[in-house]
């Protein structure tokens, strides 16, 4: 195998077709097809199944490309390394972010980053830990700043650094009517919204808030995405749970804490996660310790 082939393989899966792929490594079709036979005939096996519409990846195929990320990101990587630490303007930073930091933290940590490094490009994905994880795994991801319920976080896989730990609040609308009976009855009474599943469990934290309070989860529970659960929250009767920094945010006007003394929300870990069998470049490192600096602030 040779790194031109593997670098065509995650290219034309990226960019989704041959076309595309060509454009994105300044080549011709005929040599990224060329690439991509020679990578078909060193395996033995086939690896992409052309279509009118670009390309499929046939099962061997999805296992070469993993392991074809993380061999052309290393290498992308080595070179940044190299180029930076040497005082040059160059590379990509690629991070993921948990939703409610890129509302609150991410354009101070921008501004802070841009101010030694103005050409260094910062490719970012918004998600929960569900999402960021498996891009850590297989490469794609350089750093993440992760949420989760304290003590969930497992600090082997990853290099991992404890940010801080952030309260959280039970929420609804201005005028809500359980506001007035905020009661764990009746608050279960309503449609709850999650950004991540509850499962009634042992260690599931979310859980045990309700059974504390002596009552069971609600039976209406909606899981969506952060900006989807503030528009719901803002605009009907749903109850949700919310980063105490958070509220106040424009994106959270109409949105209030709940003042209940029955269920209690636990708080938040707020962690950041690396590879830990490489090295960050000095840009990712400055770009960690940005959003460190910003979400401790």
């Amino acid at each position: 195998m040779k790194i031109h082939q593997l670098q065509a393989l995650v290219s034309v899966v990226r960019s989704g077709g041959i076309r595309a792929a060509a454009r994105e490594l300044n080549l011709s079709q005929a040599a990224v097809t060329k690439s991509l036979k020679q990578l078909e005939e060193e395996c033995g096996v086939a690896l992409l199944l052309r279509r009118s519409r670009g390309v499929d990846l046939t099962p061997a195929g999805e296992r070469l490309l993993e392991r074809a990320r993380l061999i052309t990101r290393q290498i992308e990587l080595a070179r940044d390394d190299l180029l930076q630490s040497r005082g040059e303007d160059v590379g990509v930073v690629r991070v993921g972010i948990t939703p409610f930091l890129t509302l609150t933290s991410l354009a101070d940590s921008f501004n802070w980053f841009r101010q030694r490094y103005q050409r260094v490009q910062i490719q970012m994905i918004e998600g929960l830990m569900s999402r960021v994880l498996p891009c850590l795994r297989n490469g794609s991801l350089d750093i993440a700043v992760v949420a989760a319920d304290v003590g969930e976080l497992s600090n082997h896989e990853f290099q991992y650094t404890h940010v801080c730990n952030a309260r959280q609040f039970i929420v609804a609308r201005e005028g809500h009517p359980v506001i007035s009976n905020p009661t764990a009855r009746a608050l279960v009474e309503h449609e709850w919204l999650y950004t991540a599943p509850i499962v009634d469990g042992d260690g599931n934290r979310q859980a045990a808030m309700f059974a504390a309070a002596g009552v069971k989860i609600p039976e209406r529970l909606m899981q969506c995405e952060t900006l989807a659960a503030l528009t719901l929250l803002r605009n009907t009767d749903v109850i949700g749970i919310c980063p105490e920094r958070l509220l106040g945010h424009p994106e959270s006007r109409g949105i209030v804490a709940v003042p209940t003394t029955q269920l209690h929300p636990c708080e938040i870990e707020i962690a950041l996660l690396a590879p830990s069998d490489v090295p960050l470049t000095p840009a990712a490192e400055y770009f960690a310790h940005c959003l460190k600096q910003s979400i401790s602030a």
